[in-house]
């Protein structure tokens, strides 16, 4: 299994930001043939020290090369130039393949 967060820091409007992102990105993302499960949270709280993250997008794949194939699909080139439109504040991506 292949799991893929993405996390974004504190927009100047969070509530234009969730709208932009359920109604305009999660339709692109959606498009990936591969993807398992996908969920777009709001963060609350840290338990320790403070988060510089206000939302996060977390996916799953049930294999690499499913993974793989998405981040190469038009559909992934057309997600990452969105998100680089609308959420300014800037992201990170983590990746992390599972172990056990």
């Amino acid at each position: 299994m292949v799991r893929m967060a993405v996390l974004y820091r504190a927009p100047d409007d969070p509530e234009a930001f969730e709208k932009r992102y359920i109604e305009g990105h999660i339709p692109i993302v959606r498009r990936y043939e591969n993807i398992a499960n996908m969920s777009f949270f709001k963060v609350t709280r840290a338990l320790v020290g403070d988060s510089p993250y206000a939302y996060v997008f977390d996916a799953v794949w049930t294999d690499k090369d499913g993974w793989k194939a998405d981040m190469s699909s038009d559909a992934a080139k057309e997600a990452t130039a969105d998100a680089q439109s609308f959420a300014t504040q800037g992201f990170d991506v983590v990746v992390m393949e599972q172990l056990a």
